[in-house]
């Protein structure tokens, strides 16, 4: 069907349409003659029941809903006509509808538009290349003895420093009278750690195994038990063994207990581990790079999906600043301040989309599973309700998907475009990749 208006300006679309009554009246007839299959009504058997009195009675029922397909089918018709995609669904409007007359409406919408082709060998970026040298193993080894401490009781008469553990009994009071959860005994407590009210450790620092300490504190004004909330307290402390940090040799024992066969062995792991990460932090600039440069192409970018864009960021913003206060004023500004970002995160959406299209990208089930998985070991105590999440949450597994989808388009054009290798310190390429 032809639209009666047609006024078409870059990507943005107005039309104006109207259906003729007979196309109206046989498409009511057929909902009408569909529903009456299967209806029952007193006196009548069902599925036989007299049009006339279908009609009399439902006949209202059904109209909304057949404006609405007859809208939505001519709209689909005219776009695969036309081989446009509308970037969202079209603001419609119903202009007249009379009964025995013309159904007569409009629609606005911007469309899905197209993008050249990119010559990729146009676009260079530089591939940072780094080496893991023996400073950088060595300080990774040592990392993974200094995990992999235990705590020694100390024998000597040696006095507590930070970072020990001690063994204690304590007993607090307020004004003389104990007060409820400030009572233990051999708690081990680490120096230094701040796991206790402030002043607390550091006045069991330079003591002797067997002290007994009087401790006085003053509790935060913020403290989470109202009573005790800036009361000043005296713990009665008593130490009952001092343990001290031990970090294992770096060794062939360091290294057997690490699967590896000796240390020379463990060294060459590491250094394996190490620029793979470095080839990995150099990939992700080299991305960064493409995607700025991809930001470059000129076209229109449809504003309504950059409004859409917009609104999510302001609702992520909203969430990690719960407290702010923002008139009507406030959030429209913030808006404001976020469209550049919209339209560039808009833009690179379409460009990646088009660019996974002509390349025939496709995301397997396995690759889903995998990132799945991958996020569920950064939660190894929750991997269960990760799991849960992405089963029942349709937005979060669209997410996985787009991030899916944006690497590997993102690997297409990087075996497309040229690179240029400049050597840098393992140092600076992580400095820079942060």
């Amino acid at each position: 069907m032809q639209p009666t208006k047609e006024k078409i300006k870059g990507i943005k679309y107005e039309l104006s349409f109207e259906i003729p009554v007979d196309v109206f009246e046989t498409k009511l007839s057929e909902q009408l003659a569909e529903f009456a299959k299967n209806h029952e009504e007193k006196g009548f058997r069902k599925g036989h029941v007299p049009m006339d009195v279908i009609r009399s009675k439902y006949e209202g029922h059904f109209i909304g809903d057949v404006i609405n397909n007859l809208i939505n089918e001519t709209l689909v018709s005219y776009c695969e006509e036309k081989k446009v995609n509308p970037a969202v669904a079209p603001q419609v409007k119903v202009d007249s509808f009379v009964r025995n007359e013309p159904l007569k409406f409009s629609a606005d919408f911007e469309i899905i538009p197209e993008i050249k082709d990119i010559d990729f060998a146009k676009i260079s970026v530089e591939k940072k290349v780094a080496k893991a040298g023996d400073k950088e193993i060595d300080e990774a080894i040592q990392n993974i003895a200094n995990s992999r401490y235990v705590f020694e009781e100390i024998k000597d008469n040696r006095k507590t420093k930070k970072g020990d553990v001690v063994d204690i009994n304590f007993v607090g009071s307020v004004d003389g009278v104990e007060f409820e959860g400030g009572k233990a005994d051999n708690y081990p407590l680490e120096l230094g750690s701040g796991a206790f009210i402030p002043g607390f450790e550091d006045q069991l620092i330079g003591k002797s195994k067997g002290d007994d300490v009087d401790v006085n504190v003053e509790f935060p004004e913020d403290y989470g038990h109202e009573k005790l909330a800036g009361a000043k307290a005296l713990f009665k402390v008593k130490i009952n063994a001092i343990k001290e940090k031990k970090v294992p040799a770096i060794d062939d024992k360091l290294a057997v207990e690490l699967k590896r066969k000796d240390l020379a062995d463990l060294k060459q792991y590491v250094k394996e581990l190490l620029e793979k990460n470095y080839e990995t932090a150099s990939k992700n600039l080299m991305k960064d790079e493409v995607l700025d440069k991809l930001a470059d192409e000129k076209f229109d970018v449809p504003e309504s999906l950059v409004n859409q864009e917009v609104e999510f960021m302001f609702a992520q913003y909203k969430q990690t600043n719960p407290n702010e206060k923002m008139d009507e004023k406030a959030e429209a500004k913030k808006k404001d301040e976020l469209k550049k970002q919209a339209t560039s995160r808009v833009k690179l959406g379409l460009i990646l989309a088009d660019i996974g299209k002509k390349n025939e990208v496709k995301i397997e089930q396995n690759e889903i599973q995998n990132a799945i998985m991958q996020e569920a070991m950064r939660y190894p105590n929750q991997a269960q309700q990760v799991f849960e999440f992405y089963s029942k949450n349709t937005q979060a597994l669209e997410g996985i998907k787009a991030g899916i989808f944006e690497d590997k388009v993102l690997d297409v054009v990087l075996s497309k475009v040229k690179t240029k290798e400049k050597e840098v310190s393992a140092s600076d390429l992580m400095k820079v990749g942060k």
